[in-house]
Order: structure tokens, then sequence, then C-alpha cells
């Protein structure tokens, strides 16, 4: 072919080719972001100060802008992976104190790699990336500006009053209050409610703030109207009519939402009846047979402590359960009777007991109507339908505000809140998502740092999965550089830590399902802490023997529960509350810091709040307040932290960092170690997040569940997964199946395999032949049995997990 002469001209500049860089990884958006911006930066280099680029990570990425926050949307930047298909942590601290966020992640335990590939994990920075909370405003101050000021307590008895007998309760009574039980003068609201529930026979309506006594103001009335009755049957044959028995009757029913509730309502009344032993007291709260509840309905009792859905149960299909002679019914924590979803089974329960109440003359002194007692610490719209429901020209009882120290200056908003107690100190502190476990952590190190100083301590979370996972948390045993630093002590704290340590095997060996064990993280050689769990997913016995210990517990003693231990529950020697994570709404809020200041006594509560929408919290945590949140303090994050990884000296809180960063990293490596702990460190992370969705609706625009960041909330649970591969298929276990495991792990024990093994050719039949459950088959039964339970009526009344 001929040269048609035309000439074409390449021309390739004096650089030198490179080639573009490959990403691999991620969706195809992500990574033609991700060459997009390798390509904005490869042509326009920003110059550091001395002219020089500045210097570049592994992953060929500005270690400048890894720090990044986005402002507008408050997220910081997300890095994108390159080449080597795996994540690199943020940049180092220009300090070089936490050098150690770098290392890769061991192949062995974790889930994302399998075989001879490397696992694809996230080992963030601990104090990079974090989002800076809001200043503090004016009318905010720091934790320890007023210390000194002592505030006189607002649920303390009443000083001007020697003893109960100027209530009208008989010279037998309060000589038993003082002697027996130590109790030497009333409080305010038992002050207004005892003389109008031993005169009247009216309904009444009790509101008082939690700690103030609201049980004795029901429960003593009710014992000395009981106590003056007379059983006319005993004395047919001309003699004068004697004190009644545990034959006389049922006379008074108490109604409570959780069983922990009814227990420690039972352990008070039975305290009380120890001056009167002829009336026999008793509860059905369930958790136990059935059987034994009839046997004890069928010998006999004159007050029944109960929970709404068993004593429904037994209305029903108890024949032996006589409530004709029941003239008087109290419903405690009206409140959460109504937010469990009770209004149903009261409304059962109050037409049953009009159905069958008929005129009794075998007793003298009974009233002619039944008496219904509500006690609620607010008086809210389900409150009121509840009184609609049970209570008829009901007289409101409040505490004279005469007789209460510290008078809230009220107003037409605030006459159905209740208040904190002005003796209690609460604070809050605002830190990140990433923080939330060192700064909970080093929190428990310094309330236990010195020995007596702080006793128990409660800690609220979200969830039972949570609670689970912590748990193990704070019993994992100490890391080696812990226990070098141990071998360097003298023998007597060798000698002490050995006791303690003993004590403590024993007291894990009691419980049977490991709900109680040494803290290990949280002690040290002269204070040796108890760490004991709490949800509604735990068998009942187990629940109350866990309480009991964390009660009976004369050292320090810590318990990590959900809600279930939230409401009306008397806890010795409470000190701090810990609301790790923030209640669903401002009333559950008030009954958990309500377990401490108790009666007067001093005591301290603190609420985690995360950066940006929750701090709007705090207006709400203000509400509560009688000077309107004057006292609310703020502690600082890193205050916390320094002074749980780093002490008091000054010299040894300069790494404190790096102690917070190489104990952060020392968890991760521990739950990739441990498949079960890995598996239970997701499944408190999916339900956490599961749970902060259920906020209610007027609080709903502070925990928007929008504004979490994921990555970041997954290093506060140990994971370094990517939020997207976080999945644990399946439910949690009931309470039922947690029992059957344990029933059927205890028969395996005394049987062996072999007789459990039958041959086919012995009785010529073939097993093989006989249709067996498969286990595809018997997971879809237990789902389909969960669904009707779920859809029959929700969530059981026991379970608040």
């Amino acid at each position: 072919m001929a040269d048609d002469g035309l000439l074409v001209n390449f021309s390739i500049g004096d650089g030198i080719i490179k080639p573009e860089a490959k990403f691999k990884g991620g969706t195809w958006r992500d990574r033609l972001s991700a060459k997009k911006l390798a390509r904005r930066r490869a042509q326009n280099p920003r110059p550091s100060k001395n002219g020089e680029q500045k210097s570049k990570n592994a992953n060929n990425v500005p270690l400048g802008s890894q720090n990044k926050v986005d402002t507008e949307g408050g997220r910081p930047t997300k890095r994108q992976r390159t080449d080597s298909g795996e994540f690199r942590p943020a940049a180092a601290s220009t300090t070089g104190e936490r050098k150690q966020g770098g290392q890769q992640a061991p192949s062995s335990g974790s889930a994302g790699g399998g075989g001879h590939h490397r696992p694809k994990h996230v080992i963030s920075s601990l104090f990079t990336s974090n989002p800076t909370p809001r200043t503090v405003g004016e009318n905010e101050k720091l934790e320890g500006a007023d210390e000194d000021v002592k505030v006189q307590p607002s649920n303390a008895p009443i000083e001007g009053m020697e003893d109960f007998t100027a209530l009208g309760l008989t010279s037998t009574l309060a000589a038993h209050l003082l002697t027996k039980m130590e109790l030497k003068a009333p409080t305010a609201i038992q002050k207004a409610s005892i003389p109008q529930l031993i005169k009247d026979d009216s309904d009444a309506f009790i509101q008082a703030e939690t700690g103030s006594g609201k049980t004795l103001a029901y429960l003593l009335p009710l014992v000395q109207r009981i106590m003056a009755l007379k059983d006319s049957k005993i004395g047919e044959k001309g003699s004068a009519a004697k004190s009644i028995n545990r034959d006389s009757g049922l006379f008074a029913i108490v109604l409570a939402p959780t069983r922990e509730l009814c227990k420690q309502i039972s352990v008070v009344l039975e305290n009380l009846l120890r001056s009167a032993h002829w009336i026999v007291a008793g509860t059905v709260i369930g958790g136990e047979k059935k059987k034994s509840e009839k046997a004890r309905l069928r010998k006999g009792l004159n007050i029944l402590v109960a929970t709404p859905g068993r004593l429904a149960d037994h209305l029903d299909n108890t024949k032996v359960l006589d409530v004709s002679s029941v003239r008087w019914l109290v419903l405690d924590e009206g409140d959460r009777l109504m937010d469990m979803g009770f209004e149903e089974e009261i409304q059962g329960i109050v037409k049953k007991l009009d159905a069958r109440q008929r005129p009794s003359s075998t007793v003298m002194g009974l009233p002619s109507k039944r008496i219904t007692v509500l006690c609620s610490a607010t008086l809210k719209l389900n409150v009121q339908r509840l009184g609609e429901i049970s209570l008829k020209d009901a007289v409101h009882i409040k505490a004279d505000p005469a007789d209460v120290p510290e008078k809230p200056k009220e107003t037409n908003e605030d006459r159905s809140n209740t208040f904190v107690p002005a003796q209690l100190k609460q604070s809050y502190v605002v830190t990140a998502a990433k923080l939330r476990l060192v700064t909970l952590t080093a929190l428990m190190k310094r309330t236990f740092a010195r020995k007596g100083s702080v006793m128990k301590a409660i800690i609220f979370v979200s969830c039972a999965d949570s609670v689970d996972f912590h748990f193990e948390v704070f019993r994992r045993q100490i890391s080696q550089e812990g226990e070098k630093e141990s071998e360097e002590e003298s023998d007597s704290e060798k000698k002490h830590e050995k006791t303690s340590q003993k004590n403590n095997a024993d007291i894990s060996k009691t419980s049977q399902h490991d709900t109680i064990a040494p803290a290990a993280v949280i002690s040290n050689p002269s204070n040796q802490v108890t760490v004991h769990k709490l949800h509604g997913s735990l068998p009942q016995h187990v629940r109350t023997s866990t309480l009991a210990s964390f009660a009976r517990c004369k050292n320090a003693a810590v318990l990590i529960c959900t809600d279930v231990a939230s409401r009306g529950l008397d806890l010795p020697n409470v000190d701090l509350v810990v609301e790790y994570d923030p209640a669903f709404s401002a009333d559950d809020h008030l009954h958990r810091i309500g377990r401490t200041a108790r009666l007067g006594r001093d005591g301290r509560a603190i609420i985690f709040l995360l950066p940006g929408c929750e701090e709007g919290y705090v207006e709400v945590l203000k509400r509560g307040y009688r000077d309107g949140g004057k006292t609310l303090t703020r502690s600082d994050a890193n205050e916390v932290l320094k002074r749980g990884f780093g002490g008091n000296i000054e010299s040894a809180s300069q790494n404190w960092e790096a102690k917070a960063t190489e104990w952060q990293l020392d968890v991760e490596r521990w739950a990739l170690e441990n498949p079960k702990i890995l598996e239970l460190a997701r499944r408190a992370y999916q339900s956490h997040i599961r749970a902060y969705a259920t906020h209610v609706a007027a609080e709903r625009s502070m925990f928007n569940i929008k504004e979490l960041h994921l990555g970041h909330l997954a290093k506060a649970f140990a994971l370094r997964d990517r939020p997207s591969k976080i999945n644990v298929p399946g439910l949690r276990q009931s309470k039922d199946e947690t029992k059957k495991d344990f029933k059927a792990s205890r028969k395996s024990t005394g049987k062996s395999s072999s007789s459990k093994k039958r041959s086919a050719a012995d009785d010529g039949s073939d097993d093989d032949d006989r249709p067996r459950p498969s286990n595809a088959d018997e997971a879809a039964r237990k789902m389909r049995a969960k669904m009707m339970e779920l859809a029959a009526g929700g969530a059981s009344e026991f379970n608040l997990a």
C-alpha cells in the first residue's frame, strides 16, 4: 500500500509513565471514589510548610487526611482499601506512644479470614478521628466544683418525730419498728399516708419520689388493720372471738410488676409480721412449678404478694384460691405495670375480685367494700388510665411540702413529674463511641481504687446480651504485665490476694449459671471486687440467688444489669449508679438512679452520652431537679481516663493514652482468640443497636440511630470486623430453654452414653424407618413457638432483656 504522507506525532512529555494503583475490595462505588481521589492527589499534591510533600502511610494516603472529621455530618472520613487488601489503622500519635495500634490482627480465631489468607480486620486507633463534644456552657459546671456544699436530704426521716405512735400505729408495732427493724422516725410520705389509710376506707393514690419509703407507707396500715381483725368461727361455742390465722381467709393482695420487687416486698412484709406471727404471707410470682404454688395457697394465706400474670392464671385455673374475703388491693409501681402491658390482666383481676366478693360474717372488722391503693412516682396518662380501672373516689396522697427540706419550685408543667433526691450528686460524661469501653473500665478502676470508699455500684445497660459481654470483660484474667507487677508486691499483699481469690472462687461455685465472679480487671491487691450479672433471661432461682448475694456482699461489688433491677429494689450500701446506656425514657432514668441515695443516704450517679445529638439529653436530666439542674455537673472523659489508667502521679499520668490503647487491644485480641467471646461480642453489638432504636418518640431526636457511627461503636464491643460483616444468626436462648439445657446437662452427667444406645436387632425393628425430627425441623419448630409467643403478648412480664 502506498504511503499517503500522513504523519502521527505522539508526545509523552518528559515524565515517566506510572501505572495507576489498583483498588480491590468493597463496592464499585468505593473503588471509583478511591480512584478519583488518587488521581486528584496525583495532579494537585499538597506541599508542606518546608516545601516537601506530606509523608504517606502504607495505603498511599496522607496521614493528615486520615484525622479529618466532616464537620457538616459529624462523621469521620472513611479509609479506603488498596492493593494489599487489608485495612491499616489511622495515624499514630505524635508522641509515639500508640505505635501498638498498627499491629496486625492474628489469623487464628477470626471469622473474616480462613486458611492462609490474612483476616480483613479494622484495627483503628483509639484516640483519633473522634468527634469533639460541645464546650461547657455557662450554666454547666465541671465535676468537683461544689463538692464541699452540703445539701439536706429530701427523702430522709423527719427529725421532729420520735416514733411511729403519733401516726396512729399501736405501741407493739411501733416498738417492733424501733427495736427489730431500726426505724426511728417516719418519712414525709409515710406521715401523710399512714393516718389516712388507717382511719378511712376510701381508695387512695400515693405519689412520692423513689427511695422515700412507699412500701412501708401502705404495708404498715395494712398489717395493723389485719391485726385488729377477729375470727368469729373460732368462738362459735360461746367463747369470745379470737385472732385470725391462716385458715381465716385471704384479706389483702399486693401486685408488683417484677419478680425481684415482689421478693423484696415479701422480705419487708416477713420482717414486719414477726410482731404478729399468726398472720401468714406468701408469694405467687412464677419461676417454679404451679404445683408448689397451689400447695402454698391450699395451706392458707392472709396476705398475698404476686405478679399480675401469675395471679390472673391462678384466678382462672386454681379452685383453692378463694378471694371472697379480699378487702385490700395494692398496685405498686403503677406506671411500670402499665408500661409492661398489664392493663388487660389488671382489668380482669379487678372484675373477678368484684364478682367473687361477698359479705362475710365470719371475720369481724372487715371493711364493707374493697380498698384499692395505687402507688406510683409519676402521674402519667397510663397511670391515670390505671386509676380509672381500679380506683373509685380516690384520695390523692402526697408528702407535705413543710416536711420536705428541699422544697421544689413547682409549676404547672412539672406537677406530674417526680424529682431526684436532693442529696444525690449526678454527673454526665460525654465520650466518643470508640472510648466507651475504656472509659467505663477507667471509671470502675478509679471507683474501687481505695478500699471502703465505695462499697457497691450498679451498671445499667440496655440489653441482656450486653450484660453477658461486659460481665465476661470484667471477669477475664489480668494480662501478663499485670501478673509481673503483682510479683513485685509484698508477701502480705500476696497472702491477702490469695485468700480473697479463694473466697471469690467459693462465691462463683455457688452460682449455678455463672452469674457471680471475681472482677480481676477492676480489682487491685488491696481491694478485691466481685462482679454480678442480672437480666430477665436468667431462670428465677438464679436471679433470686444473684440478687441476694449482691445484697449480702460485705466487700466491694458491682452489679451489671438491665432495667429488671431499676424499679423499687432497696439494695443496701449502693453508693454509685452508672447508666452506661441511657434509659429508654426519662421516667426509667429517675428510677435507675433511685437505687442510690435512699432514705437520706448519700449517693452518686453518672450517665454516659455520645458527642452530638445525645448531648441534648442534658436538658431532660435538668428537669428532674428541684433547682432546675444547677447541681448537675459534667465529668471530663480525659480526666476519667487519666485517673483510671494513669493514677494521681504526674509522671505516671503522662502515658495514660498508651496504657488505655494497650488495654483495648488486649481485649480485642482476647475476643479474637476465643470464638465464644467473639460471638458474644457480636451478639451484644447487634442487640445494643436494636435496643437503641426503642427510645420513646419524644426523645428519639436525641437518640437518632442514623447518627450512630457503627464502626466506632463496634470497637466499644472489642470487635475488629466491619459492621456489614457482623451478623449472628438466630435468637438468644430464653429463660425456659436455658433451664432445660441446665437440667439436661445435669442428667447427662449421671448417665453413660452406652445406656442410651439400643440395637435394632435386639427387638427385630429397624430404627431407621422411624420418623425422626431433623435439626432443621427442630429449629423451625422452636422458631414458630417463639413467634407465637411474641404474637400472643409481646415480651413476657419477667424478661426485660
